[in-house]
């Protein structure tokens, strides 16, 4: 799995977000990234295109999550950005000359199936916590999914 700059600044900015608990424009995401403001339009306007965030018009508009960041997952971020999270020729028919028998297969198969369960089970309110907390989180999150493996 490869992170995007898009996908990267996808998640620092929806972040952004939740901290605030509110509403910020293009220019305080800009600023507060040490970004563009080109950039930050071009991953607002995808995080809106799938269902992130919305905007608000006028004088005082900008952008706000359009979901309560306890709801919202790493996972629904990405996905939002417009890739899988993984990618790769065991997830489609792409005329691999391997397709009907492939060793390989299963390990990618697996590895994908892991990192979507832990995406999806961490929420941007995880996330703003700080790094220690995060942090044990996930090793909370790992070893209820090894103990799940046995």
């Amino acid at each position: 799995m490869k992170l995007t700059r898009l996908e990267e600044q996808g998640m620092r900015l929806t972040m952004c977000l939740a901290r605030r608990g509110g509403q910020m424009n293009l220019q305080d995401f800009a600023s507060q990234e040490g970004i563009s403001e080109a950039l930050a339009a071009k991953v607002l306007g995808k995080l809106r295109h799938g269902g992130i965030v919305s905007v608000l018009r006028g004088r005082k508009g900008g952008y706000e999550l359009a979901q309560d960041a306890n709801s919202l997952t790493v996972s629904d971020v990405l996905k939002s950005l417009g890739r899988p999270l993984i990618e790769g020729c065991f997830t489609e028919d792409n005329g691999c000359l391997h397709a009907d028998d492939c060793g390989i297969r299963p390990i990618w198969q697996y590895l994908s199936f892991k990192i979507a369960e832990v995406l999806e089970q961490i929420t941007l309110s995880d996330l703003i916590k700080d790094e220690p907390m995060v942090r044990s989180q996930i090793d909370e999150i790992a070893e209820n999914t090894h103990g799940a493996d046995k």
